[in-house]
């Protein structure tokens, strides 16, 4: 049965769903996620418990008029139940709430990235193959004709219309084919395992694509994609979310400055017995209920400092965000001229592969009339192949470069259908 072709969508499909790293990024989302949850959890009350156990050699005691009274026994058993509430931590408990949900966004934003990454590489592999594959049939076509040109060299060899000189060029040409057409299977296979491995299939699977080369993209105006670019691309957006972190951290140095207050609460038992159930020198049991203020008086400027460092990572990622814009933006201008030099190499390489399919088609026939030799149409014959393997070049960097202007503008899509900006 023949191979099933996969389509470009197909292949983004399977990649997206099978990619290893992707999997990793996930599971680094739910890792934050659990830490944000964790944070917002610090402001909720928590409850505690507490055994202790203490040998004493001698007993506590208390003379009075040089009589020892006890205070203890030698076995000092204790258990806790400890409430503890933070009603206010200088805001700090708040701020790492939003510390850590930014965490979560940073998370997904590198996803994001990651998946644009993917895009474009399942894209680029996708053209490699078609590339190659259409480089497979131009060496096949280029051995036949070839080879139909050395039968005919040959019967007219045997008639003495040609010296033997040319026959050995014409098996020299076909010798030479022969060896073109194993190098273009080679680059095939090596495409289909990049594109294979991308796919997270075995590198060696057998894998066949739907030819979409001749689907030529319609390019839009330069200022549609930067602008898309400077809003949608996941690098920007983690840059902005990073600089709001900056903020949030320098909140948060500040938070040293205000005092804690806890609410807390202590069910104690006091005993003599392992479960503390009797106790003949004192309560056997009591509720302490209260607060706890802590408040850091004097550090020698530490926390001036940490505030300091805070605001300057603020100035940090703000430049850094001026800079990534700058090179975005140099980055879409460099993919749209290349999609545009793209345009231009097509239309080059069209006009010379009719030239190069005239030429060979008059060099054949005036070799047949004998009003040319060998070389002129195995020159033409290698015009030919080149011109043909040009333009299959040309297409598919058209294709590729389209998808990496699509890339820099942020535009995650299956490519057979570009986005109207």
């Amino acid at each position: 049965m023949a191979q099933e072709k996969l389509t470009l969508e197909a292949c983004l499909k399977e990649a997206l769903s099978e990619n290893p790293n992707l999997e990793m990024l996930k599971a680094r989302i739910k890792a934050a996620e659990s830490m944000a949850q964790a944070a917002k959890q610090e402001r909720w009350p928590t409850l505690a418990a507490r055994y202790s156990y203490l040998h004493l050699r001698d007993q506590q005691k208390v003379v009075i008029m040089g009589q020892d009274f006890p205070l203890s026994s030698h076995e000092n058993i204790e258990f806790d139940f400890l409430f503890n509430f933070p009603v206010f931590h200088g805001f700090s408990l708040r701020i790492k709430e939003k510390l850590r949900k930014l965490d979560v966004e940073l998370a997904s934003f590198e996803y994001e990235r990651a998946v644009s990454r993917l895009i474009f590489e399942v894209n680029k592999a996708y053209y490699d193959v078609l590339k190659a594959k259409r480089g497979v049939i131009e060496a096949r076509k280029s051995l036949k004709r070839l080879e139909s040109h050395l039968e005919t060299a040959k019967a007219y060899y045997a008639q003495g219309l040609i010296a033997k000189h040319q026959v050995l060029e014409s098996e020299v040409a076909y010798a030479q084919a022969e060896h073109a057409l194993i190098v273009a299977q080679n680059i095939l296979d090596l495409a289909k395992g990049k594109l294979n491995i991308l796919l997270n299939r075995p590198v060696n699977a057998a894998i066949d694509v739907e030819d979409i080369l001749s689907e030529k993209p319609k390019l839009e105006a330069f200022e549609t994609y930067l602008e898309k670019a400077l809003s949608r691309r996941p690098e920007i957006k983690a840059v902005l979310l990073a600089t709001e972190k900056a903020r949030q951290n320098v909140r948060l140095a500040k938070s040293a400055y205000y005092p804690w207050v806890d609410l807390k609460a202590i069910y104690q038992k006091k005993g003599i017995d392992l479960l503390a159930s009797r106790n003949p020198y004192g309560d056997r049991e009591n509720i302490f209920v209260g607060f706890e203020i802590n408040w850091l008086i004097w550090d020698w400027g530490a926390r001036k400092s940490k505030v300091s460092a805070a605001r300057a990572k603020v100035l940090e990622e703000e430049a850094s965000l001026r800079d990534l814009k700058n090179r975005i933006s140099l980055e879409v201008r460099a993919a749209y001229l290349d999609v545009q030099a793209a345009q231009k190499k097509l239309k080059v390489a069209e006009r010379a592969l009719r030239s190069a399919e005239e030429n060979f088609r008059l060099n054949e026939a005036r070799f047949k009339e004998g009003l040319a030799t060998t070389t002129d149409v195995l020159d033409a014959e290698a015009f030919l192949t080149s011109a043909r393997v040009r333009r299959i070049e040309a297409l598919a960097d058209l294709k590729t470069a389209y998808a990496r202007l699509l890339y820099a503008a942020g535009i995650n899509q299956g490519p057979l259908k570009a986005e109207t900006p």
